[in-house]
C-alpha cells in the first residue's frame, strides 16, 4: 500500500494540474458569487446621539451576523435611496426606523433585533428610576445566575421556512460540485492500472486485493478531504465568512461526503472500460447533480415537481442539506442525521457493489485470456 501511495503521490507531482484548478475554481466562483464578503449583512445606521440609541448599537454590534457602518443621517437616507437593497437604521431616543426597499427575512431578523434592544433598555431604565442603579446591578447579576424566562422561539411550520444565505450557498455549492471532479479524476487510476496491467503485477507481488483497494481510495480520499479543508479554512478565516459557530461540524459532513463520492466514482469507473468513457459519464453527472442537488441555486425556490422528486438521486443534495441545516438553520448533528447515515449507507452498498463488479470484469477479463 505504501508503494500505491508513492506512485500516486509522484504522479500528482507531475500532473496537479487538475487539483490545482479544481481548486482555484472553487474559490474564484464562491467568492466572486457570493459578492466578495463574508455572509454578514451589512447595515447602515444613523443616531441622535442619545444614550439610548448608542446603548442600542451597542448591542446591535454584538451580533456576528450583522456588519454594521454608522453614518450620519442624512447619507443613511440618500444611500438607501440610491440602492433600495441596502438596510439603513435610524436610532433615535424612543424609537427607530427602518429604510430598505426590499422585505427580506433579514429586514425582519434586524427589527426584531432592534426590538428587544430597546425593550432591555427601557427595562432597565425603569429599574434604576425605581430603585437606583445599585439596584440594577443586583437585579443584573440575579438574572445572569438564573434566567427570569425561558423563551422558545420556533416558526408555527419549520418546513415552510426558508432561510437564504448567499456566501454559503455559494461556497457549498461549488465546493461540493468541484470536489466531485478531483476524487473521480484520481479514482480513474484504479481503471488505468488495470488497463495497463500494473494492477495484476502488484498482485503478483503478494499485495492483496484489500491493499489495492484500499491504497488507492484512501489517497483519493485525503486529496479530496485537503481540497475541502483548504477552501473551507480560506472562506472562514481569510474571507471571514460567517459558519455560524458550526466549523467543525461542516468539516465533519463534507468528509462524509468526500467518502459518498468516492463510492459513486468507484461505481462510474466499475460500469465502464476506458478512462475517456468514464470522464464523459463523470463530467455529465457531476453537472447534473449539481442542478438536482440544490448547487447552483436553493432548492426552496425550485417549481418544478418532477425536479424535486429527483433530488434523491443526487449525492450532493444530502451534504448541501445538511450543511445548510447545520449552519444557517442553527440545527444540531443529531437533527441532521438521516443525511448523514444515508450517505454513509449510499457509500458502503456502493464501494461494495462496484468492488463487486471490477472483481467481476476482471475474472471476465482472464477467462476470455
Amino acid at each position: 500500500m505504501k508503494g500505491i501511495w508513492i506512485a500516486r503521490l509522484q504522479n500528482l507531482k507531475r500532473k496537479p494540474l487538475v487539483l490545482i484548478m479544481m481548486t482555484l475554481m472553487t474559490l474564484v466562483l464562491a467568492y466572486v458569487l457570493s459578492g466578495g464578503v463574508g455572509s454578514q449583512t451589512p447595515i447602515l445606521i444613523a443616531l441622535d446621539n442619545t444614550s439610548t440609541s448608542k446603548e442600542v448599537l451597542d448591542e446591535l454590534n454584538t451580533f456576528e451576523e450583522y456588519s454594521i457602518e454608522e453614518v450620519i443621517k442624512d447619507v443613511l437616507y440618500e444611500k438607501v435611496e440610491q440602492d433600495p437593497d441596502l438596510i439603513g437604521v435610524h436610532l433615535t431616543q424612543t424609537a427607530y426606523t427602518v429604510l430598505t426597499g426590499t422585505e427580506t427575512d433579514s429586514v425582519r431578523e434586524i427589527s426584531l433585533a432592534i426590538e428587544s434592544a430597546y425593550s432591555e433598555n427601557a427595562f432597565q431604565q425603569k429599574i434604576i428610576e425605581i430603585g437606583g442603579e445599585l439596584k440594577w446591578l443586583e437585579v443584573k447579576e440575579n438574572l445572569s445566575k438564573q434566567e427570569a424566562f425561558q423563551m422558545n422561539t420556533s416558526a408555527m411550520d419549520e418546513a415552510q421556512v426558508f432561510r437564504y444565505d448567499g456566501a454559503l450557498q455559494s461556497l457549498f455549492g461549488y465546493m461540493l460540485f468541484f470536489v466531485f471532479y478531483t476524487i473521480s479524476t484520481n479514482v480513474q487510476f484504479i481503471l488505468e492500472d488495470k488497463r495497463t496491467g500494473v494492477w495484476n503485477r502488484l498482485k503478483l507481488a503478494s499485495i492483496s486485493r484489500f491493499q489495492l483497494y484500499f491504497g488507492h481510495l484512501s489517497f483519493s480520499f485525503i486529496i479530496g478531504l485537503l481540497q475541502m479543508l483548504l477552501v473551507i479554512l480560506v472562506f472562514r478565516f481569510v474571507v471571514g465568512t460567517n459558519m455560524y459557530g458550526a466549523l467543525l461540524e461542516v468539516i465533519l459532513i463534507t468528509s462524509i461526503y468526500v467518502l459518498l463520492v468516492l463510492a459513486v466514482s468507484l461505481l462510474i469507473i466499475s460500469l465502464v472500460k476506458t478512462v475517456s468513457q468514464s470522464g464523459v459519464i463523470i463530467s455529465l453527472l457531476a453537472v447534473a447533480f449539481a442542478m438536482i442537488g440544490g448547487a447552483y441555486w436553493p432548492l426552496e425556490i425550485v417549481q418544478s415537481e418532477g425536479l424535486l422528486a429527483m433530488k434523491w438521486l443526487s449525492p450532493i443534495y444530502y451534504a448541501m442539506e445538511a450543511l445548510k441545516r447545520i449552519t444557517i438553520y442553527g440545527e444540531t448533528l443529531g437533527a441532521v442525521s438521516t443525511y448523514l447515515w444515508m450517505m454513509l449507507l449510499l457509500a458502503a452498498t456502493l464501494i461494495s457493489g462496484a468492488i463487486y463488479l471490477l472483481e467481476k470484469k476482471s475474472e471476465r477479463g482472464h477467462s476470455i485470456e
